[in-house]
């Protein structure tokens, strides 16, 4: 084995191994002469030269630990978004609030995976009615355009018509400008004008602030997102989300 590739490793793995067990193994390192600390890391360097199979399961343990802190952190973050996002009535959603498994998802407009994903999202509102919520986060990423469409939203939510304007907008295939909008808005029953003054209001564009905080907060930086009963799952992954609800469910029953 490559003598560059161990010593790469013992740097890093000391990294690890200070960040795993604490300060102390820094302290102690300290006391240590220079001399002392190159014995000791030419004897490290030689026995995992001999022995490679050591090298490769110590690496392959500091990336299991990596992974494992990673989700740690990820899943420490999530819980104060989920708890926020559930418990704000102010978000638009479908389902019951005590339904025992809930969906939230973050979307843009303009995203084509999103719109993929609408029908699978749908379907499971409708097939568990009554047992799953499915909250609708607006997070415009992608375009100007798209946070255009997100004000529009929330601004017909006001109207009681948020899923009627969603599914429009979920269904178009081209851009969602102003007079798109407007067009689709009208066609879902919406008041073009009082939803135009609304977009307007510092309500919904502090709404819209808050998700970008909290898709920030929870390491969502693509559409769609979803967290399932806590579960995060990246891209539009329905078999995931599906098999989540599915989870959710049974362990409810």
């Amino acid at each position: 084995m490559n003598s560059k590739i161990v010593k790469r490793f013992l740097g890093c793995s000391a990294i690890a191994t200070t960040m795993m067990f604490g300060a102390s193994l820094a302290q102690a390192d300290e006391t240590l002469s220079d001399g002392q600390k190159a014995t000791v890391e030419s004897l490290i360097e030689d026995y995992l030269l001999k022995n490679p199979d050591v090298l490769l399961r110590a690496i392959q343990n500091v990336q299991v630990w990596q992974a494992t802190e990673k989700a740690r952190q990820q899943a420490e973050a999530i819980t104060p978004v989920w708890d926020a996002l559930v418990a704000d009535s102010s978000v638009p959603s479908l389902g019951p609030v005590d339904a025992p498994v809930t969906v939230i998802e973050f979307f843009d407009y303009h995203c084509g995976y999103c719109k993929r994903a609408f029908d699978g999202v749908m379907d499971i509102a409708k097939e568990h009615d009554g047992k799953v919520r499915t909250i609708f986060v607006e997070f415009p990423i992608l375009r100007e355009e798209s946070a255009t469409a997100a004000r529009a939203a929330l601004a017909a939510d006001k109207q009681g018509k948020y899923m009627e304007i969603h599914e429009a907008f979920m269904a178009n295939r081209g851009l969602l400008d102003d007079t798109r909008i407007d067009e689709l808005a009208a066609s879902a029953g919406v008041d073009v004008a009082k939803m135009r003054e609304d977009m307007q209001s510092p309500e919904i564009g502090g709404m819209i602030a808050q998700y970008a905080a909290m898709a920030r907060t929870v390491g969502i930086s693509g559409t769609p997102a979803f967290i399932i009963n806590g579960t995060m799952v990246s891209g539009a992954d329905m078999d995931r989300v599906n098999a989540l609800v599915k989870t959710g469910l049974e362990e409810a029953s």
